[in-house]
């Protein structure tokens, strides 16, 4: 068994316990070409720019009840629009989705299943 390899991305040695496991196959053990600090650093990345696009993406949208919306309103926060699911065949929030690794297909197709609503709108709804 190896103890140490080389990270792909930064080629720093490093020893197997710097590396996060990719599973099991045929009985042997298997880990990441990139250590745990480079893996990190390329997820974060990753979920940024998905976090960025999602705001830009809120920023277009308006509540479908008072219209609320950046054209609108001159204090716009693009937080206070939520996601209302209309069904309940949801499969997560749309909000916690950014964070849990789904792609932007898969956040889009949840949208997709939602009514915006602004964060008042949303809890007079809830209210009823």
């Amino acid at each position: 068994m190896e103890d140490s390899r080389e990270c792909r991305t930064c080629g720093i040695e490093k020893g197997i316990i710097e590396y996060h496991s990719a599973g099991v196959k045929k009985g042997k053990r298997y880990y990441r070409r990139k250590c745990r600090d480079c893996y990190s650093q390329v997820k974060k990345i990753y979920r940024d720019g998905k976090v960025r696009w999602f705001k830009e993406y809120k920023e277009t949208l308006s509540c479908v009840e008072c219209r609320y919306s950046k054209q609108s309103s001159k204090s716009f926060s693009p937080q206070a629009l939520h996601f209302h699911h209309n069904t309940d065949n949801k499969l997560f929030n749309v909000s916690e989705g950014l964070y849990l690794g789904y792609s932007k297909e898969k956040i889009i197709n949840e949208i997709n299943k939602c009514t915006v609503l602004c964060s008042r709108c949303h809890a007079e709804i809830h209210t009823i």
